[in-house]
């Protein structure tokens, strides 16, 4: 699937995968850094830029207990020769 620049789509990143092989202190943010790299790998992107609101919701129940997958929209564009990944909530 090649995904051009200035288009969107919906990605669910696995957060489970990384629940089962991270201590309990440390599991929202390695969510987060899951994240940035999931959508970077699946957006083909160097750049990936991340909602707040995305950021709460991994947060939202505590360094322990992050969802165990989560859905985003992220959008593609190209900035200075580079691809950039916009990811926000999908409501």
């Amino acid at each position: 699937m090649a995904i051009k620049a200035g288009e969107e789509f919906i990605l669910v990143v696995p957060i489970a995968k990384i629940k089962k092989r991270v201590p309990r202190w440390k599991r929202a943010p390695r969510a987060a850094h899951f994240l940035k790299a999931w959508v970077a790998r699946h957006a083909k992107a160097e750049r990936v830029v991340v909602d707040p609101a995305v950021n709460e919701k991994i947060w939202e129940r505590g360094i322990e207990k992050p969802p165990s997958r989560l859905r985003v929209r992220v959008r593609v564009e190209e900035e200075d020769g580079e691809r950039v990944a916009f990811v926000s909530l999908v409501e």
